[in-house]
């Protein structure tokens, strides 16, 4: 018997719980029921922490060293993806296992500072985060398209 047929037949899925068997009579009676089961996947890019000794500058990594932009194309895998933090005007930077830093151009309207806590984005199906397809979530509740991404490359 496949998953659909017992789960429409319903009784036979919990036949050997009496009490939810009785339950599910009430609500649904003896008539066909479907169920449906879905799954979400949620990544996260925590806000990455300053490193203790630019903290005690007072100044952000990024803001220590100079960096020049360079193309790197439309897609980013996520799995390489480990944080995130706010950088200039619309834009989100985010570090890669390797440690290298990539800059996400945020669409209009969102601002950088939205994501002080990190981002969130929901799994694709081919697993890359790309520009003009997905959102990024940050926990105040903004939702942001990318435009384009750029590795940044220290001078």
């Amino acid at each position: 018997m496949g998953l659909a047929s017992s789960v429409a037949a319903g009784p036979v899925l919990i036949q050997g719980t009496p009490g939810i068997a009785s339950i599910a009579h009430l609500i649904f009676g003896d008539g066909w029921y479907q169920a449906r089961v879905e799954q979400r996947v949620i990544i996260r890019f925590p806000r990455q922490q300053a490193s203790p000794a630019s903290a005690r500058k007072g100044a952000t990594a990024s803001a220590a060293t100079l960096f020049h932009e360079e193309k790197i194309g439309k897609c980013l895998r996520m799995d390489r993806l480990i944080a995130s933090r706010p950088g200039p005007k619309q834009s989100l930077e985010l570090v890669t296992r390797e440690g290298q830093l990539i800059r996400a151009y945020l669409g209009d309207g969102c601002l950088a500072r939205e994501f002080y806590a990190g981002a969130y984005v929901e799994r694709s199906s081919d697993g890359k985060l790309c520009v003009d397809r997905d959102l990024l979530h940050a926990r105040t509740g903004a939702q942001c398209e990318i435009d384009k991404f750029r590795l940044l490359v220290p001078d």
